[in-house]
């Protein structure tokens, strides 16, 4: 009883230490170079969503914090281009049943089929591209999901926080 205690324990642990977002970036460039950014112009024929506003309201507040000046012309020293990357995932639900038997050699079993439910959400994407060669030189993702059937303030709530957990380690050292 005791193990079992442990591993529950240690299991806990290990899921509350793991890392909400995931960072990628250029070790070469010298990142103090960038005083400013542009965001990247939205596909053409394409409305601009409440998410992709309110997820550049939260990357201003962050690089206004970190020195950096927003700039409309393309004069910018970086652009800005986030997306949520939509994925999905199976989930099982229901009960299952199953049942077996085996003598010797010989088995035969049973289960009862379960039942799948697919489940959409998003993955927060942001990257740095630099103007001047116009390669991605830092790129973060979050590994929380971005859920449909959120509300409209706890999607608010959850940009502002992925988008903060994002640049904290910005710009790298």
């Amino acid at each position: 009883m005791a193990n079992l205690f442990r591993s529950a324990c240690l299991c806990l642990l290990l899921v509350g230490c793991s890392a909400d977002v995931s960072t990628d970036y250029n070790s070469q460039i010298n990142y103090s170079q960038f005083k400013t950014y542009q965001f990247a112009a939205p596909p053409s024929q394409t409305a601009v969503s409440l998410d992709a506003t309110r997820v550049e309201e939260a990357i201003s507040t962050q690089l206004a914090n970190k020195g950096l000046q927003h700039v409309s012309e393309s004069s910018a020293d970086l652009t800005v281009k986030h997306y949520i990357e939509k994925q999905s995932d199976f989930e099982s639900y229901g009960t299952s049943v199953g049942f077996g038997y085996a003598s010797r050699n010989v088995g035969i079993g049973f289960s009862s089929p379960t039942r799948y439910k697919e489940y959409k959400y998003g993955k927060l994407i942001v990257e740095l591209i630099e103007n001047t060669s116009n390669q991605v030189v830092w790129r973060s993702v979050s590994q929380r999901r971005l859920t449909e059937t959120m509300t409209p303030s706890s999607r608010i709530e959850f940009i502002d926080k992925q988008i903060s957990e994002m640049f904290k380690q910005y710009p790298p050292q």
